[in-house]
């Protein structure tokens, strides 16, 4: 197959996008198209560029084609060729993989059909973790990666793609270095000048305009802009989180006791913490560093306030007065049982009669709880989280999000 052949395929397929999947159009223009025989199959590498086995790429049917282009495509507009640096490779692959497919799947689409049978899916994911569909859609590409490695801990020394064998062929389309071959399109030259440091961002960007586009196009599914703000949303760390939800929690009051810079005929200000409660799940997995971590740091930052931890786990146990955070987290961490799940209605009872209105609450579990999403256990979250000045769950491994508390996914 000659150069102009796979230009004319190349401009079908963006037409076939324009009218089907809009999304594509800008982050498919902007990328810069490279035919290698340096590759089995195809992938997009750290520097933005897509490149195509034409071998390969001359066996596949038309709807195989147009899969395989918006598949890499939709790599580089949700930047995950420059997101996994700090992962196991395969695996965060296998990651990014099973929500670009989730997401073309969800499309509906006739006219384009996976390349082969045993493409990763989230479905695939599922198997692996345990984990329903629906917990899987709520976390980000990195936090699955982090599901898989926690679940297959051997997997990080292992050269295989998939420890499950759950995906032959797309899971290894993240690719690192240079290739050469004929170009089949410059793609947007701009996007040459920026370091591979500052690439990422470019293609933020990018993506923010594909979504601009395809929302004014009418083609944006809610379950598709999800998956684009997991890019575009920035979320910031989960200490910032801790930090400034206990400031917010901080009462303002005024006492003859403290001098006042304008007069000394004035009271001074004041400011004081109630009570923080942090209730720790003593049946999840929790490292004894991330505790210790995690105390330390709302030790500090209610310096002002009484620090009390709740251990709970299907009841709830003896609460212990903070002064160490460094002794509590071995006291506390000498009770994780680890392993499955629990409830979390008792010890959200006991907490809500200790509270005083405008103290702080902040649970930590591994986020496998039973009754979370019972009603009578949403109502407990909903009447704690009306009574505290600052309400906030951290999960290590499955997300959680109860009504009136922030959410955060808790890792070192």
């Amino acid at each position: 197959m000659n150069l102009n052949d796979l230009k004319s395929e190349l401009l079908d397929i963006r037409i076939f996008c324009g009218r089907h999947f809009p999304f594509i159009i800008i982050p498919l223009t902007y990328t810069k198209i490279i035919v290698s025989n340096q590759i089995p199959t195809a992938g997009v590498n750290q520097n933005g560029h897509l490149i195509i086995n034409p071998t390969w790429w001359n066996n596949l049917t038309i709807e195989a084609k147009r899969f395989t282009i918006i598949h890499e495509t939709l790599h580089l507009s949700l930047c995950h060729p420059f997101r996994g640096h700090n992962f196991n490779p395969q695996l965060y692959n296998i990651a990014a993989d099973a929500k670009v497919n989730h997401a073309i799947d969800q499309t509906n689409l006739r006219g384009i059909k996976f390349p082969t049978n045993d493409i990763v899916t989230l479905h695939s994911i599922a198997i692996i973790t345990k984990l329903p569909i629906n917990d899987l859609l709520k976390m980000s590409t990195e936090e699955i990666t982090k599901i898989i490695e926690n679940n297959h801990p051997s997997a990080n020394n292992s050269n295989k793609n998939n420890p499950n064998n759950v995906s032959n062929g797309f899971s290894e389309d993240l690719l690192k270095g240079e290739f050469e071959g004929e170009v089949l399109q410059e793609g947007d030259l701009t996007l040459n000048t920026f370091s591979q440091e500052k690439l990422g961002d470019a293609w933020r960007q990018v993506c923010e305009k594909a979504k601009t586009f395809a929302k004014q196009a009418g083609t944006l599914s809610a379950s598709f802009e999800r998956l684009v703000d997991e890019v575009l949303e920035v979320k910031s760390p989960w200490q910032t989180r801790v930090r400034f939800g206990l400031h917010r929690g901080l009462v303002c009051d005024s006492s003859f006791a403290y001098p006042n810079r304008r007069s000394n005929d004035l009271p001074g200000h004041v400011g004081y913490f109630g009570t923080v409660w942090c209730l720790i799940d003593t049946s999840g997995s929790i490292e004894q560093d991330l505790l210790r971590e995690f105390l330390g740091i709302v030790k500090h930052e209610a310096r002002q306030a009484s620090l009390r931890v709740m251990p709970w786990d299907t009841d709830a146990y003896e609460v212990i007065k903070v002064d160490h955070p460094s002794e509590v987290a071995c006291r506390v961490a000498s009770k994780l049982k680890g392993g499955g799940g629990t409830t979390c209605l008792l010890a959200l009872q006991k907490v809500y009669k200790l509270l005083t209105p405008g103290d702080a609450v902040i649970i930590l579990t591994d986020g496998y709880i039973f009754d979370a999403e019972k009603q009578e256990t949403q109502q407990w979250f909903t009447k704690i989280a009306n009574k505290t000045s600052f309400a906030m769950i951290g999960y290590t491994q499955k997300p959680i999000n109860p009504p009136g508390f922030k959410s955060a996914h808790l890792t070192l």
